[in-house]
């Protein structure tokens, strides 16, 4: 089906990435209002244009993506005519994939699942599933001579990449709620309830991203493996834990179940001893962990390991942490993966975290 996409943002964004939503649309074209955006390109495919240009494409719908999708209805059926039957807006996506997850699970009575499914009752699909509450804490972003950005983490500087792009609060750049996954009920969860990083803890955090887990425990820690093999994070990285490179180690490579140029397994990297192990690297969490047999079975790891990316990863994750001697549990609540690219096929609900430890 021919589709025109209305918006070129963050909404937009979404779109393009998540197979899900942009399924069985052939996209022709992108407009937006932003007379400053025509011309630009978007997604190195599409170049936005002026939605006067409509009529010179053949298109079966018109996808509004923009939280101003009321205003921008009014405007395609008044000004250029358009049936509203031909217009369908990405909320109208978000209801039809919350229906199929429903009826998918409408006759489970655990209670994870009931609450999950109230939610998206609402019409929201949230990759945090049942955990959708509204973001209450925002920093602002400072930036360096140099250009870095930078906001303030628990009282330290936490850069990122020059050219991120940051949403935007009274006028002022900001981050939203850094923390937001990582509060209590979320099914993101790293730390489980009750668990407390002991002092002088050898950690290796996997998937390190904008580096908030390791900076909340990089001062009490004795060492840190910072796995990122992201090079847009790197040099932002090496800024933020350059006051404790006594005890940071840097790793530019995919945590994996091989070594080779762009590999490492945990075995190869960990040259003492680990107390705890955070993986979040993107569906490579069952490799990671096959290359980590000795690390884990000759230490007490309290592991905390993403499930989330892939339909049948839980299942896998915790089979080998038992093998390994080590009792599982899975966060609370179900997470739903847009990103990946089988959710198309799979239209799964998936536990967020596996934690490991052995008793």
């Amino acid at each position: 089906m021919n589709a025109i996409v209305w918006g070129a943002g963050g909404t937009t964004k979404d779109f393009f990435r998540k197979k899900i939503m942009n399924n069985g649309y052939d996209v022709v074209c992108v407009v937006d209002n932003n007379k400053l955006l025509w011309g630009t390109c978007i997604f190195e495919k599409y170049v936005v244009q002026s939605p006067d240009k409509i009529v010179n494409f053949q298109y079966d719908v018109i996808i509004i993506c923009s939280i101003y999708y009321h205003e921008i209805k009014k405007q395609l059926i008044d000004d250029y005519g358009i049936s509203d039957e031909r217009i369908i807006t990405y909320k109208d996506i978000e209801k039809r994939i919350c229906n199929a997850i429903i009826k998918k699970y409408e006759n489970s009575k655990e209670k994870d699942m009931v609450d999950t499914l109230n939610e998206f009752r609402k019409g929201n699909v949230s990759i945090l599933g049942s955990y959708n509450p509204p973001y209450t804490e925002f920093s602002e972003v400072h930036r360096e001579e140099s250009g870095f950005p930078f906001i303030l983490f628990e009282g330290k500087r936490m850069y990122y990449p020059k050219n991120y792009l940051f949403n935007r609060k009274d006028g002022k750049e900001v981050v939203e709620d850094i923390l937001y996954e990582q509060k209590k009920n979320s099914p993101h969860l790293y730390i489980p309830e009750g668990y407390k990083m002991p002092e002088n803890a050898v950690i290796v955090d996997a998937g390190v991203c904008e580096g908030n887990f390791a900076l909340r425990y990089v001062e009490n820690a004795k060492k840190i493996y910072l796995v990122e093999a992201d090079d847009e994070w790197t040099e932002a990285l090496q800024m933020t834990f350059k006051p404790y490179a006594d005890k940071v180690v840097f790793c530019n490579k995919f945590l994996s179940g091989h070594n080779n140029a762009n590999e490492i397994t945990l075995d190869a990297l960990i040259d003492d001893r680990l107390d705890f192990l955070k993986m979040d690297i993107e569906g490579a969490e069952v490799d990671a962990l096959l290359g980590g047999k000795e690390v884990l079975t000759n230490n007490r790891v309290q592991c905390a390991i993403c499930s989330y990316h892939r339909q049948y990863d839980e299942k896998y994750i915790e089979h080998i942490l038992r093998s390994y001697g080590y009792d599982t549990k899975p966060s609370d609540g179900y997470m739903f993966f847009a990103f990946d690219e089988n959710m198309v096929e799979t239209m799964d609900l998936r536990r967020g975290v596996i934690y490991g430890s052995k008793n």
